[in-house]
């Protein structure tokens, strides 16, 4: 038998972010924690897999103190254009 379970929240969110953010190191050993926190947050989208905006509790597009700066895009976060 195969046991898994379904986790969500800041506790699953952590581990991901760690392993982009050394991505982003071995790729840019030049930049500071801050300029790879900076290129994370100001690549991410506020859409969700569908491309639709990201929803609060209230059905409502959610703002930056609800979802954070959003939908992480590890690509984009590379080369954020910074």
């Amino acid at each position: 038998k195969y046991y898994f379970d379904i986790l969500a929240g800041t506790s699953m969110s952590c581990p991901h972010l760690s392993g982009i953010a050394a991505l982003i190191r071995s790729v840019h050993r030049d930049w500071s924690p801050a300029a790879i926190k900076s290129a994370i947050m100001t690549s991410a989208k506020q859409l969700n897999i569908a491309q639709n905006p990201i929803l609060d509790e209230m059905l409502q597009p959610a703002d930056i103190l609800a979802i954070g700066a959003g939908h992480v895009d590890p690509g984009k976060a590379m080369d954020p254009g910074m």
